[in-house]
């Protein structure tokens, strides 16, 4: 299924399963499949009515090659006509590192949308990048693809052939956009120390951002960070048997309608 965001972009998804709705949004590189592939549909597809949506520039969605298209209010925006598609007016919302910061941006600005947030390797503080540092892998994406950045997640550890599949079949100008995008952003604690909606950071303890996210918990209130121990950014999607056993309590408390 498709829907057109606000700015005519197309934004794939599709739905599975029954239950209380549960928006899944991974992050950069991945796609709606990727969900399925790391085990996240069959364990929460009894419980939950699944919504699997691809990011723009990702997957089945349309994939524009500007950096204002991927601006992080156009892609709250993309999420928000996906649920006003189905007719849902509050789900809860899962998010995978970029995932995660679109679920934040949110939260923040239209809390009313959500029962529950989990943000896996995401916080809601200002970034700002080194502008070399992102034009080198502006430069990368559009000479090389995504090529590079599959060998430099394959020296820190095994990368599934899923991951390796959908990331090879991503557009690298697109990426290149989002890179730009991302790179320079504001923050939204302001807006979410006022929020009543639950949420449940997870964090690997190796996490390059796992001060940010913590101090990202502590300005929420009644937030939790769950840190898990042994994994990097990556491995808190990879690692479903850790991730898992967090999150299933906390929608079983907070994500009903």
């Amino acid at each position: 299924m498709r829907v057109t965001s606000d700015d005519g972009v197309r934004i794939a998804f599709e739905v599975v399963g029954s239950g209380p709705p549960l928006v899944l949004l991974h992050g950069f590189f991945g796609d709606r499949t990727t969900w399925r592939s790391a085990g996240y549909v069959d364990a929460l597809a009894e419980g939950h009515r699944l919504v699997l949506i691809d990011a723009r520039g990702h997957g089945g969605s349309d994939s524009p090659h500007d950096v204002d298209s991927y601006r992080i209010d156009r892609q709250v925006g993309d999420v928000v006509a996906v649920l006003d598609a189905l007719d849902i007016s509050r789900a809860a919302f899962w998010g995978a590192s970029m995932g995660g910061i679109i679920g934040l941006n949110l939260l923040a600005g239209h809390p009313e949308r959500l029962t529950a947030l989990i943000a896996g390797g995401a916080h809601g503080g200002p970034v700002t990048a080194a502008p070399a540092e992102i034009q080198q892998e502006i430069g990368l994406f559009r000479s090389r693809g995504t090529a590079p950045f599959i060998e430099m997640l394959e020296r820190q550890g095994p990368l599934p052939a899923w991951m390796r599949a959908a990331m090879q079949a991503a557009d690298p100008y697109a990426l290149a956009a989002l890179t730009a995008a991302l790179g320079f952003r504001e923050g939204v604690l302001e807006r979410l120390v006022r929020t009543s909606t639950p949420v449940l950071l997870l964090a690997g303890d190796r996490d390059s951002r796992l001060q940010s996210i913590q101090d990202t918990a502590a300005r929420i209130p009644g937030a939790t960070c769950a840190e898990m121990a042994g994994c990097g950014h990556f491995e808190t999607f990879l690692r479903l048997d850790l991730a898992l056993p967090v999150a299933r309590p906390f929608l079983a408390r907070n994500a009903a309608v």
